[in-house]
């Protein structure tokens, strides 16, 4: 048996207002599914809330009997409720971490998709190549799990069929993983070929993705590695008369493209289909931890409803001037958000893992020393909800010395990190402007996610043309059911003028800019098609995160 603490925040409304929550309680639901023997909660609403009840519940402490919480406010606003729930589970893992797990919802399933082809069963059966000279073998890959090498001849396409999909359904979505880009094998685009009922390719897709995309350092679409690829139902280009969803395949094949005059070799690690996700999610993180986020942007959001992720360097906590205290983590962690690690720690978070540093010896080792050191100061406060301690914020985007330089991503994978946000903004970009799907990413690409924004943009009118571009990306990520990372930093009054915001690409959103992106957020949430979640709840693993 265990007690835990979940955080909830009621809408805002007027004194008087009868509130009826979700909050936790459909959650704890679960967990009662699951073979609960006894499942009891008491709920600290301070003094803003009067009544507490749940509906069909006899009174607070109960034992519940449904998935809403009835209450009623005694001062307007939007305030936290902190609900303690007692649970044990039988003949299960009912420690104070593992049904913490649970209701974060780190117990969710993901979006990750089977594997056709891929792992320790990866054999010459799975595949067919063709092109001209083309070879294709099953070895060790550079990343030390099982691959299907495939060679291409001198400025010739090579592609890889695989039997094993004939006869299954396409539902527009699919992935791979593999070694072998622009930037590490010559490699011109990669494209996904799917034949409807026959082998002719006479109907079907024929799309391509990583077109001569050249790797630059702390890129969120090549570092090195593996390089996931996600080809999106509504992106496809039409063999013929297109498909007809779902898709009967008659046969479905990989076609890998050198340079001009040029050999290209890949390592294709995994290969699948996927239904498409049934939401989007995205994933809203403040950085660095300014206490104007407490005063003015964290109700903008929270008053919708939208979950928050703060990343906190832990040496500017409780420092003064414009950041926030161990208090108002506090606060933010009970009221249901997450805190992250961020950095760097000398300096109050000045400059980046790598420049924080001058001079060391060992940069890479002094880099996840003091990511650890981050981890370590919020695990000490009991700030850490299960799944936090993998993620980490890198300062101003930094985590390679060079292009396709992967030693500071993998120490930091052996010192438990394995979810990452960069700086890389997917918005106006080639390959992804609908987001990405993590469940469905490498290693490698996990630690490097992208962002929609936000900066400011250094003037009314083309922060304007900004705001619209992001809010356009959450329509988009919706639709496609994909994720993506909106970064925010410091909030202002909506009265600030362009001179209080400072040069193009400071971090400053006014509050009124903000509510136009949570609008957006709400508005998609409202429709059924994105959740906005926390980062601990993007850790979940599949065999596509270890490629």
């Amino acid at each position: 048996m265990a007690v835990i603490r979940v955080g909830v925040q009621a809408p805002a409304g007027s004194a008087g207002q009868t509130v009826d929550l979700d909050g936790p309680f459909a959650t704890v639901s679960t967990i009662a599914n699951l073979g609960a023997e006894s499942i009891a909660y008491s709920i600290d609403g301070g003094s803003s809330w009067t009544t507490i009840a749940a509906s069909g519940s006899a009174s607070p402490g109960a034992a519940i009997a449904s998935d809403r919480l009835r209450l009623r406010k005694v001062t307007a606003g939007a305030y936290p409720i902190a609900v303690d729930v007692t649970a044990t589970l039988t003949g299960q893992d009912d420690s104070a971490a593992a049904l913490q797990a649970l209701v974060s919802g780190a117990w969710k399933a993901k979006k990750a998709p089977i594997p056709a082809i891929g792992g320790p069963g990866l054999s010459a059966a799975d595949f067919v190549v063709g092109g001209a000279g083309a070879t294709a073998e099953v070895v060790t890959g550079p990343n030390g799990q099982p691959a299907i090498k495939l060679v291409s001849g001198v400025g010739a396409n090579a592609e890889l069929t695989f039997p094993g999909l004939a006869g299954s359904v396409f539902h527009g979505e699919a992935y791979a993983v593999m070694h072998g880009s622009y930037s590490q094998g010559n490699v011109q685009y990669t494209a996904l070929l799917v034949s409807q009922a026959d082998a002719s390719y006479t109907n079907g897709v024929n799309t391509m993705l990583q077109s001569s995309q050249a790797a630059t350092a702390n890129a969120s679409q090549e570092q090195g590695g593996a390089v996931s690829y996600w080809w999106r139902k509504g992106g496809h280009s039409n063999l013929g008369a297109g498909p007809t969803y779902p898709v009967n395949v008659g046969a479905a094949k990989l076609r890998v493209a050198p340079l001009a005059g040029q050999v290209a070799t890949v390592y294709v690690y995994g290969f699948g289909f996927a239904a498409p996700a049934p939401k989007g999610r995205v994933c809203v993180v403040w950085d660095d931890g300014y206490d104007s986020v407490f005063k003015l942007g964290y109700d903008v959001l929270a008053a919708r409803g939208i979950k928050q992720t703060l990343s906190v360097i832990g040496s500017a906590q409780d420092f003064g001037g414009s950041y926030s205290t161990t208090r108002q983590l506090r606060a933010f962690f009970d009221a249901g958000n997450a805190l992250v690690t961020h950095g760097p720690w000398p300096n109050q978070g000045a400059g980046n893992l790598y420049s924080a540093y001058p001079g060391s010896t060992a940069p890479v080792a002094d880099a996840v020393a003091d990511m650890q050191r981050s981890r370590q100061w919020l695990a000490d406060r009991g700030l850490l909800a299960p799944g936090a301690e993998k993620c980490y914020v890198w300062p101003q985007g930094q985590y390679q010395a060079a292009a396709n330089d992967t030693t500071l991503l993998d120490a930091a994978i052996a010192a438990g990190f394995t979810l990452g946000r960069g700086t890389s903004r997917f918005v106006g970009s080639g390959m992804y402007q609908h987001g990405v799907q993590i469940d469905g990413m490498g290693k490698y690409n996990r630690l490097a996610c992208p962002i929609l924004g936000h900066l400011w943009a250094g003037d009314t009118a083309s922060e304007a043309t900004n705001i619209t571009a992001i809010t356009t990306a959450i329509q988009r990520m919706s639709a496609a059911r994909s994720d993506g990372f909106l970064m925010l930093h410091r909030a202002v009054p909506s009265a600030t003028n362009d001179a209080g915001m400072g040069a193009a690409n400071n971090t400053t959103i006014r509050v009124s800019d903000l509510d136009t992106i949570a609008a957006a957020i709400a508005t998609e949430v409202a429709a059924g098609t994105l959740e906005a979640v926390t980062m601990p709840e993007l850790t979940g693993t599949s065999l596509w995160s270890g490629f």
